[in-house]
């Protein structure tokens, strides 16, 4: 009798997070047992993981959670829909930021690999308990449900204010620390990214791509399931988007004006390319949005959402390795495990939310 070997039926993509966290795993093993770690140096204190993970990550939680306290405060009930999925984004965002940290004991200049009541690292291990806590309250009706038992007491709802209310508090706190810690070595940095500003631009992006995300998740959960947001909703948030970017593109123009840094000078320089590349993608959307037609179209709200992630992602890749590479004229290059530990925590990310949609309901009927 012959045998043949069967492999799983997985999808495209099933195949690609297999083989992303098993390259992720053996390069993080290869990190912390052997303390192999070749792309960061005295002159690049932060690199990819730093960019990719713990600043993209950071930005979402940031940014879902101001959108859902927005919600409760100003009493949107029209938009009492998207509460949910705007936790889970910013709880997936957190982890994914967490084990970036993690990810880079002792290497980077946040110093925060070490376990002591005064680091970073410590206080948002901390921070778990009311971001934990909040996921857990508003999902407990669908969780006692799921398991036989009967719905919370009506009490229970009001401890989710107050803890959505710390939650905001602590992911805007380590927003405005992280940009703070970005500028502390400001011979290293360019003056194209660093500025006294960098906080509240941090904060009015992380808002722009948490709802980004939540625009983006929709459109695949309803080609999925069919439970996504309806295309009022859809374009309602296409409209805030585009107000919050023309917002946030404004005032970045107006602080290197301030400053006196003349933009998209006849030197074709890498930095002044992506720095092109990063506001435009945060510019054709504006473009977009605001013709009624386009908002009217969740397919291309969709393909603005996109745009805007892909656009703060550049920005923070540029805050923290375009700008220290400008400041240092040289160039960085991320090792092959810095490689693999950050995108696999990336992929780990997407899958946790992935998870968290097809058990629970994210968008509720409205």
């Amino acid at each position: 009798m012959k045998l043949t070997l069967k492999f799983p039926r997985w999808s495209f993509w099933g195949w690609c997070f297999a083989l992303l966290m098993t390259g992720g795993i053996y390069a993080s093993y290869v990190r912390f047992v052997h303390g192999i770690d070749h792309s960061l140096s005295n002159l690049f204190p932060w690199g990819l993981i730093t960019g990719l993970n713990v600043l993209c990550g950071m930005a979402i939680a940031a940014g879902g959670f101001t959108v859902a306290a927005s919600i409760y405060v100003l009493n949107l009930e029209g938009y009492r829909s998207i509460v949910r999925a705007s936790l889970a984004v910013s709880f997936v965002g957190y982890m994914v930021a967490v084990l970036g940290i993690v990810s880079s004991p002792g290497r980077t200049a946040f110093q925060m690999g070490t376990w002591n009541s005064h680091s970073i690292l410590y206080g948002i291990a901390w921070a778990f308990i009311p971001f934990g806590a909040v996921l857990i309250m508003e999902f407990a009706p669908d969780l006692w449900k799921r398991f036989g038992g009967r719905e919370p007491p009506h009490w229970a709802r009001f401890l989710n204010m107050p803890l959505l209310f710390v939650a905001v508090v602590f992911s805007v706190l380590y927003q405005t620390s992280l940009a703070d810690l970005l500028q502390s070595l400001p011979n290293k940095v360019s003056p194209l990214w660093s500025t006294p500003q960098l906080p509240f631009f941090f904060f009015v992006s992380a808002v722009c791509a948490g709802l980004a995300v939540i625009i983006f998740a929709s459109w695949h959960i309803n080609v999925a399931s069919g439970k996504g947001l309806s295309p009022e909703r859809v374009a309602g948030l296409g409209k805030v988007l585009a107000a919050l970017l023309f917002l946030y593109l404004g005032v970045r123009i107006a602080d290197f004006a301030y400053r006196g840094i003349p933009l998209f000078v006849s030197k074709n320089s890498p930095e002044n390319v992506l720095l092109g590349l990063e506001m435009g993608l945060i510019l054709l959307p504006i473009v977009l949005l605001v013709n009624q037609k386009n908002l009217q179209s969740p397919r291309m709200v969709y393909i603005c959402s996109g745009m805007v992630l892909a656009g703060i992602i550049t920005n923070r890749l540029n805050t923290c390795i375009t700008s220290v590479e400008a400041a240092v004229n040289s160039k960085y290059l991320p090792g092959w495990s810095e490689f693999l530990v950050a995108y696999s925590i990336v992929a780990l990310g997407v899958a946790a939310f992935n998870l968290i949609a097809k058990r629970l309901p994210l968008f509720l009927a409205h």
